[in-house]
């Protein structure tokens, strides 16, 4: 090894005292923007709360709204990889392994579906689950490609969705995940029924 390289040792602690760093901001972003407006907090509170330094934050990111970037796009990116790895699951388990992702992340997912003027969050997420249902029902129901009243038909299915996510989120998680689970897929049940019901009439 030469001279002033990281031993692979050296290189996994580096690797873990940025990550608990990037942890500690994240998490503490998520507590700061339950009080304030993303646009009135500044790195100096930020780190304070963190107990990091501000030349540390500057290391990792340009400015608060660089953070908050990056921590949706990587909810966003992980989002993705519960989806589409489980699309095809028993709905039952689809929804416990989505809601564990966000409990398992709970204050940041709090912050972003607080967030009223993040539209691009949301508007992310309705295209994935859009995307996603779309696929089941074609293959589920051998329909050989979409049209405009299925794509009307995701659209509804999807906004209740996510307004029963959004709400659950923004409350606190008032409701168990079991409980929210069984609404949500029951919801699926029923509308999957009148969806069959509809699929003959579809010109496709």
């Amino acid at each position: 090894m030469k001279k002033g390289e990281l031993s692979m040792n050296e290189l996994a602690k580096e690797d873990r005292r940025v990550r608990k760093t990037k942890r500690a901001l994240r998490e503490c972003l998520a507590e700061l923007m339950l009080d304030k407006e993303l646009r009135n907090i500044t790195v100096r509170e930020l780190t304070d709360k963190a107990d990091i330094h501000r030349a540390t934050f500057y290391i990792h990111y340009k400015d608060i709204y660089d953070l908050y970037n990056q921590i949706q796009d990587t909810v966003i990116h992980e989002l993705n990889e519960v989806v589409f790895e489980n699309s095809l699951s028993h709905p039952n388990d689809y929804y416990e392994l989505l809601f564990d992702y966000i409990v398992e992340n709970k204050h940041i997912c709090r912050m972003l579906f607080s967030n009223n003027q993040n539209n691009q969050f949301f508007v992310y997420l309705t295209s994935l689950f859009k995307k996603t249902s779309l696929n089941i029902w074609l293959k589920a129901y051998n329909v050989p490609k979409s049209n405009e009243t299925l794509e009307l038909y995701a659209q509804y299915h999807l906004m209740g969705c996510l307004s029963i996510i959004s709400r659950w989120v923004q409350t606190n998680f008032e409701y168990s995940r079991e409980q929210l689970v069984e609404i949500i897929s029951d919801i699926d049940t029923n509308f999957e029924s009148f969806l069959k019901s509809k699929i003959e009439a579809f010109d496709v």
